[in-house]
């Protein structure tokens, strides 16, 4: 993701000023700034070397609140033409199916792999698909740490061999839903870290659904409240709860904390179990072959999941079934 040749168009230094002090000095961006300053990264007038500046700074110092919003607003100011994706059809008929169903489409971003347990968010969304959701899970097709991925566990699924009586579950790289959010993802492998951009692409939702509802996760305590002030800002639908292995699905033997997200209000749905009840795989196969074929088990045979799936379904059908003049001023 070269942009050397256009350094000259945009100056970082008086935003690297402001968030590059370290972490007790370094001072947050207006949300109108940080949104020119995202456009000109999306646009590319950023050189390489500022651009590594400005997501270290931003890794030290933590993104605030009205960060995030400017960033979030770039992006979709700058939204690839989906009319021109090779998806756009796919797109159209998740929208087609929400429509359909009166349900909206629920979208899964899953961008951090398993790696010691399973990654079951492939689970969840076959779940979600039994019920009459349309679901587009995006993600990253390959971790080069190592983790599996949903991309990898789609890959290996029969969607054939179980039952099904709904349309699919659809996985999307980003890659193909937005090239430039994609390219600042990888910057990973050159930084060693991970950006902003991963917070980012856990509050995104394509521009193409009129009814969606977000399923996203945290795992470091402190985004627990970011994520839901950020969420009810932007008027998104959705169900924020802390991840298993960093992917937005709840723990199989125990249930975590999960909050709805709707009309500018949050509210708690669930309060997270203190115990397990029942006992875990000390040891599970974690590959995606082996992990595809136990979510068909699954999936053809309910009865035998754990049950903090179920509860996690329960709670996103809480969040698509809450009006949204009852929880209009609930607090965060």
């Amino acid at each position: 993701m070269s942009n050397s040749a256009q350094a000259d168009k945009f100056s970082c230094a008086p935003f690297i000023k402001e968030i590059g002090r370290g972490k007790d000095g370094a001072r947050g961006l207006p949300r109108e700034q940080a949104k020119t300053l995202f456009s000109a990264i999306l646009r590319g007038e950023v050189s390489d070397f500022e651009l590594g500046a400005v997501l270290i700074a931003l890794r030290v110092k933590g993104e605030s609140h009205d960060e995030l919003i400017g960033f979030l607003q770039a992006i979709a100011q700058h939204w690839p033409d989906e009319s021109h994706s090779p998806h756009f059809h796919t797109l159209q008929a998740l929208n087609a199916q929400s429509r359909a169903e009166g349900k909206p489409v629920i979208v899964i971003p899953s961008y951090n792999g398993a790696r010691r347990k399973p990654n079951f968010t492939p689970l969840l969304a076959g779940l979600l698909a039994q019920r009459g959701y349309p679901v587009l899970v995006h993600g990253l097709q390959s971790d080069f740490t190592g983790r599996v991925t949903s991309a990898q566990v789609f890959a290996h699924l029969n969607w054939n061999a179980v039952h099904m009586p709904h349309t699919a579950p659809v996985y999307m790289p980003m890659a193909q839903i937005y090239p430039r959010i994609e390219a600042l993802l990888q910057t990973r492998k050159v930084l060693g870290v991970r950006s902003c951009t991963h917070t980012l692409v856990k509050l995104m939702v394509p521009s193409a659904f009129s009814n969606a509802l977000l399923v996203t996760s945290y795992t470091h305590p402190e985004f627990w409240n970011l994520q839901r002030e950020v969420l009810c800002a932007t008027g998104h639908t959705a169900l924020v709860l802390r991840g298993h292995e960093g992917e937005p699905v709840a723990a199989p033997y125990r249930s975590p904390r999960m909050d709805g997200v709707k009309a500018g209000g949050t509210w708690c749905i669930s309060e997270p179990e203190n115990l397990f009840t029942e006992q875990p795989d000390p040891h599970p196969d974690i590959d995606a072959e082996s992990t595809a074929r136990l979510i068909e088990m699954w999936l053809n045979n309910p009865q035998e999941m754990p049950h903090g799936f179920a509860r996690q379904l329960d709670a996103i059908e809480a969040v698509h079934q809450a009006p949204n003049q009852a929880i209009s001023h609930a607090a965060i």
